[in-house]
């Protein structure tokens, strides 16, 4: 009875929880080169694997971080922000995006999909779901 239990511990502590994983980081500079106004399923969408961590800002207080376009002809040309939200048990992610082109309007978005090893969301796994503009 004594070696189930020495047995059955060992087992459990080497089990591995989801809560030791780091949540996956969605980069806004992945982010870039989706349609988010005109269809963002019509292809994969990569986020993360852009850039080295180091090169990823934190997140702000609200738990948004920022990417900001390079300019296109000397024109501002907008920014991203990016929200994780959550990770399901399935490795399903959540997060919002706020897209803003370089003029006065930034629509929102929330985005759930499983990603690859690569961290890209294949079309068939995304549902996304428009939150508004300004």
């Amino acid at each position: 009875m004594n070696l189930r239990l020495a047995a059955l511990a060992t087992l459990a502590a080497c089990a591995i929880a989801p809560a030791a994983f780091a949540a996956p980081v969605v980069d806004p500079a992945c982010l870039q080169g989706v349609a988010w106004e005109v269809d963002p399923t019509s292809g994969p969408i990569q986020i993360s694997g852009c850039r080295p961590a180091s090169q990823i800002p934190a997140p702000n207080a609200e738990g948004w971080i920022e990417f900001d376009r390079p300019p296109v002809n000397g024109t501002d040309a907008g920014f991203l922000l990016a929200k994780l939200i959550s990770v399901a048990a399935n490795g399903a992610v959540t997060f919002q995006v706020q897209d803003n082109g370089g003029g006065s309007g930034t629509f929102g978005l929330q985005v759930t999909g499983v990603p690859d090893a690569n961290g890209v969301l294949q079309p068939s796994t995304i549902k996304v779901t428009l939150l508004g503009g300004s």
